[in-house]
């Protein structure tokens, strides 16, 4: 259930990245690097503390909803959300900058 949620999650973001992106009149090969970058740092900040949070016990989960594929302790589904950002912060970024500058302009 919740890798489905995550999924569509995790497409809305691209969504939104690639009309951010569009919107800004930027290539994918010019922010592909720094991409990458920033989710090969996200999932790897979320694999070391979402494994020290659950292993400390400060939370936990069903297994009913879960897909059963975990990274240590942390079940995949946590990953959705740091790739989610990864996405979903530049393309709101360039969109929301693209309106300012079309204000600025009139």
């Amino acid at each position: 259930m919740f890798l489905e949620l995550s999924l569509c999650f995790l497409l809305a973001a691209v969504a939104v990245f690639a009309a951010g992106l569009a919107a800004s009149k930027q290539r994918l090969r010019s922010v592909a690097k720094p991409l990458g970058a920033a989710m090969a740092l996200m999932l790897l900040l979320t694999a070391i503390f979402d494994n020290l949070m659950i292993y400390a016990g400060l939370f936990g989960y069903g297994s009913g909803t879960l897909s059963g594929v975990h990274l240590g302790l942390a079940p995949i589904e946590d990953f959705f959300y740091a790739a989610c950002a990864v996405f979903l912060v530049p393309g709101l970024w360039w969109l929301l900058g693209a309106r300012s500058h079309r204000k600025d302009a009139s």
